[in-house]
């Protein structure tokens, strides 16, 4: 028996232009997918399993879809997993086992400094809201227009505007300190 002839198999399922281009697809996309949910969920390990259950979502049901353009769709999914593991009760934090690899011609105090700067930045990051933080990680690092992020996280432009902009805020003011070298000097002379 061959699967042409299994009665439960569509003919959209026996197509192998769905399989190929949604393989296509995960190869094409598959980095930058990774750098969204590492960027929303804050580290490696977590990313990883977020990449891994939003493409085993979309492979599940991948007869639904159009895998011409997928890259929207695979963002949205990313986003929509990374944000459903950040409801979750959280088990324990993972550290982060992908340093930066600094570069040949920098000084050790300049990447004491440049490591400083990335843990503080990204701290703050994973302190935001979800929303916010995946709005701003989506606009700053992605480079992605309002439209976009507002179809990505199911909001309006207005709401993503907002968002974004209660973001920035509340990340200046967590930096402020650290940004502003005169304040520590202020504080202390109160």
């Amino acid at each position: 028996m061959t699967p042409h002839d299994d009665p439960k198999l569509t003919p959209r399922e026996l197509t192998p232009s769905t399989e190929t281009l949604f393989e296509r697809a995960v190869q094409t996309h598959s980095r930058r997918l990774l750098a969204i949910a590492r960027a929303i969920v804050g580290n490696r390990a977590s990313a990883e399993d977020v990449l891994q259950q939003a493409v085993l979502n979309l492979f599940q049901h991948r007869d639904r879809y159009d895998w011409t353009d997928p890259g929207p769709l695979m963002r949205r999914s990313v986003v929509n997993e990374a944000l459903r593991l950040l409801r979750q009760p959280r088990m324990g934090v993972v550290a982060d086992d992908y340093p930066g690899v600094p570069l040949a011609q920098r000084s050790p105090a300049s990447d004491m400094m440049d490591a400083e700067a990335t843990a503080k930045v990204r701290a703050a990051i994973d302190a935001l809201p979800d929303h916010f933080r995946a709005a701003l990680v989506l606009c700053e690092y992605e480079n992605m227009s309002y439209v976009q992020i507002a179809e990505v996280l199911g909001a309006s432009v207005p709401q993503v505007k907002t968002w974004l902009h209660r973001g920035r805020r509340q990340l200046a003011a967590k930096l402020k300190d650290y940004m502003d070298p005169n304040a520590a000097d202020k504080q202390a002379d109160k």
